[in-house]
């Protein structure tokens, strides 16, 4: 069977728990200009508007933002969040909720159909619609940031993950980042992440890869465990 790549990639950046600004307690830290690590929201306020493609947001007060998942919009999933942030001394937490309406269902079936060569395979129609919920807390100590996110989502079927992760800002606005955790409903077990992020003071960018262990009952054989992440934005400060 030849793998259908397209579609897969599509599906599964979609899929990812996928795609900032730091306050004034937090200047010279860790720095992602959207609050979002690679795949993990980051335990970070949102004080500007910014333009991304992992996120778009608005703050609105009181540590409110209203976001979008850019990734999700071009891949015929629009969505919109609600996101709240508090920071108190070196400590953050993060609640947000996000609604996605998944209007691809034709398109994604064509083209996987389209690339399959078995004759078993004759309809393909993913239901990603729903909501999606999630809480964050970060530990900022200095140059590195340390948090744990929980996240859980109703679709077609619900998931429930862990991830754990770690920020170290080594040199001027550039911060690694690693990433692991676990579904521990719905989907592959492991998950993880790592890669690099710049955090200006209006430009932000950040480079990876992430472990998805994509398996999918529609492709029979197939897996697609690691795929590229990338992150553009700008903050209009």
């Amino acid at each position: 069977m030849k793998p259908p790549s397209i579609a897969a990639c599509a599906l599964a950046i979609l899929l990812s728990p996928s795609l900032a600004a730091a306050d004034e307690d937090n200047a010279g830290g860790v720095r992602t200009n959207t609050a979002r690590l690679l795949t993990t929201d980051a335990a970070e306020l949102i004080d500007a508007p910014v333009l991304g493609l992992q996120r778009a947001a608005l703050p609105l007060f009181a540590g409110l933002a209203v976001d979008t998942s850019m990734y999700a919009n071009a891949l015929l999933a629009p969505n919109v969040g609600l996101r709240w942030a508090m920071a108190a001394g070196p400590h953050r937490v993060v609640v947000g909720a996000r609604y996605t309406h998944f209007v691809g269902a034709s398109v994604y079936s064509d083209i996987v159909t389209s690339e399959a060569d078995t004759p078993a395979l004759q309809r393909f129609e993913p239901e990603l619609s729903g909501p999606s919920f999630y809480g964050v807390y970060g530990l900022a100590l200095g140059a590195v940031l340390v948090q744990g996110e929980a996240r859980y989502g109703v679709y077609t079927s619900d998931y429930l993950s862990f991830t754990g992760a770690l920020a170290f800002n080594f040199a001027g606005h550039w911060s690694v980042v690693g990433e692991a955790g676990v579904r521990v409903k719905g989907g592959a077990t492991l998950r993880a992440a790592a890669g690099i992020r710049y955090g200006g003071e209006h430009l932000g960018l950040g480079l990876g890869a992430t472990y998805v262990d994509m398996s999918d009952p529609a492709l029979p054989g197939e897996s697609l465990p690691v795929l590229p992440v990338v992150d553009l934005s700008w903050s209009f400060r």
